[in-house]
């Protein structure tokens, strides 16, 4: 697949090849917020919610993807600038007119993501197809102090 990078020697080297399944939550099956949730988990010891599990219709995927959306950021996450995204920061992508994709940076320009009817990849997210859907990227509160790099 164009656009995908193998990254060795990295945390998200066991997320990698994860098959999709939609609003999959575990390794036999994950959607693309679940695969956040569980790196943001196993990783970083860092629990958040589940927001895909509330998603049967395009009205309750748009009351999620308010939670990303500028200027009505609740709960834990932070804008930051496009400029400084760091490892484990959350990559949010418009789809259907909505903020409906997420990704994982795992170095800036690549990201660990999972999409419908593909198996979990580190991608490039400045080209092709992703980079004119990015709209934002957001930091966990825990990971304000800082990203840890891993």
């Amino acid at each position: 697949m164009a656009g995908t990078v193998t990254v060795t020697g990295s945390w998200s080297d066991p997320y990698i090849g994860l098959p999709w399944q939609e609003r999959g939550l575990t390794r036999d099956g994950i959607a693309c917020w679940g695969l956040c949730r569980l790196v943001y988990a196993e990783v970083l010891d860092i629990a958040v919610p589940d927001y895909a599990a509330k998603v049967t219709s395009i009205e309750e995927r748009a009351e999620v993807a308010a939670v990303f959306a500028e200027g009505t950021m609740a709960g834990p996450w932070r804008s930051v600038p496009e400029a400084q995204v760091a490892s484990f920061d959350i990559l949010v992508f418009r789809r259907a007119g909505l903020d409906a994709h997420v990704g994982l940076v795992v170095t800036p320009g690549r990201m660990l993501h999972i999409t419908s009817g593909q198996d979990s990849a580190v991608v490039d997210y400045t080209d092709g197809r992703w980079a004119p859907r990015l709209s934002g990227v957001y930091r966990h509160e825990a990971m304000t102090e800082g990203p840890r790099v891993l």
